[in-house]
């Protein structure tokens, strides 16, 4: 299902870059740095975050005109995002269980790193002329996990556990808002972290993720 997504926005931004007249419009191509507070979303009663969970994604965004004042636009990146989620599920023999004792914690971090397709519909009240403007980009992102880790540590023991039972491939909606270099920026992941289907209060956590988008150049 994530592959027909991915073909099918790759073959609408690639024919409508071909039929946009670059004398009349211009193009905001840019690349981007986003730091971001990261959280697993869900209606879980024992779950709790520990410590401070992050996001920093950056890469490239391509953008295409749509309108011939180039207000509207779409956009279609590449781009690597390095997370870290902080909490009290502690993967245990390929099951997760929740750590009543937090205080005992002094590690139970899950770490991956994911490459990232942005598409985004983008609207700005920019001219050719004004590099300072409002942006309001909104869309979807594919991520694909490609390295993933687990480390748990307490009072008696240290656990470091690689390629984590969690779906690879994620889809998530995007909003990002702001002026100039400075702009919110969020994410809500539409698919579960988590591959255990057979728990469906651990399918339910999805990542969440608010934070800042620069965008440089």
């Amino acid at each position: 299902m994530i592959k027909r997504v991915v073909t099918l926005f790759l073959t609408l931004f690639i024919s409508l870059g071909l039929f946009s007249q670059e004398k009349q419009r211009y193009f905001e191509d840019q690349f981007y740095l986003g730091l971001a507070y990261n959280s697993l979303g869900g209606k879980i009663q024992d779950f709790k975050e520990n410590k401070f969970s992050y996001s920093i994604n950056y890469g490239f965004v391509k953008d295409i005109p749509v309108s011939k004042n180039g207000k509207f636009a779409l956009g279609i990146g590449l781009g690597l995002a390095h997370n870290s989620l902080n909490n009290n599920l502690k993967l245990n023999n390929s099951n997760l269980e929740f750590i009543q004792n937090v205080g005992s914690i002094k590690i139970n971090r899950y770490n991956f790193t994911e490459f990232q397709i942005p598409f985004e519909i983008r609207w700005r009240n920019s001219t050719v002329d004004n590099y300072k403007f409002w942006r309001i980009y909104s869309g979807l992102r594919y991520s694909r996990v490609i390295n993933s880790k687990y480390t748990f540590e307490d009072n008696s023991s240290k656990v470091e556990i690689d390629n984590l039972p969690v779906n690879k491939d994620q889809l998530g909606l995007t909003l990002n808002i702001g002026y100039n270099t400075w702009n919110i920026s969020l994410y809500q992941s539409i698919d579960s972290f988590f591959v255990y289907d057979t728990n469906s209060d651990i399918s339910d956590l999805k990542q969440f993720r608010l934070g800042f988008i620069f965008y440089l150049f």
